[in-house]
């Protein structure tokens, strides 16, 4: 007796019956949506993050001696990138775009626009978990304290990296196009 390989739930594509040649890979209902909700709370704590830049790093509700100091690290020379823009800033600005492109109808997309909106989908998670680790080693390495607000959106980085990195696994970066 012979099995049959396990395949993907496909979507019927619509229109003529040839159309149905090119049915897509299924991405999980929740995980855009997971996404999405990952990516709001990262708007959230970057937005909190922002504030108290502009502000004054005391609204910031952190120890502020020891390791655990968020005002060392928020108003140390390394929060602000080329001297000119607020890491936190940035933060907000990626997770912004990032709630954007993990929208459902961006994870359902085809053709071309579907391919392009996957692999920028892909680059965003991938450039923010660089991010992250560099912004950790500044943290550690030589700036010697550890923010538990910036501790949050790292571990909301890598949330959001894995969700997408699983998605595209799900579908395949070839799938949209």
């Amino acid at each position: 007796m012979t099995t049959r390989p396990a395949v993907a739930p496909t979507t019927r594509v619509p229109g003529p019956p040839e159309a149905a040649d090119q049915a897509l890979p299924v991405v999980s209902r929740w995980l855009p949506w997971a996404a999405v909700l990952v990516a709001m709370a990262g708007v959230a704590v970057a937005s909190y993050l922002t504030y108290a830049h502009f502000t004054t790093a005391a609204v910031l509700s952190c120890p502020d001696t020891g390791v655990v100091n968020c005002t060392k690290v928020t108003t140390s020379p390394e929060s602000v990138i080329f001297g000119v823009i607020p890491v936190a800033v940035l933060g907000l600005a990626y997770f912004l775009a990032m709630v954007g492109l993990n929208l459902p109808w961006s994870w359902e997309a085809r053709g071309r626009a579907g391919a392009w909106l996957a692999r920028i989908r892909l680059a965003g998670a991938v450039v923010g978990i660089g991010f992250v680790l560099y912004l950790v080693s500044m943290e550690i390495l030589v700036i010697g304290a550890i923010c538990i607000y910036c501790t949050v959106v790292h571990v909301l980085t890598f949330g959001l990296l894995l969700l997408v990195a699983a998605g595209t696994a799900q579908r395949g970066l070839e799938a949209w196009e």
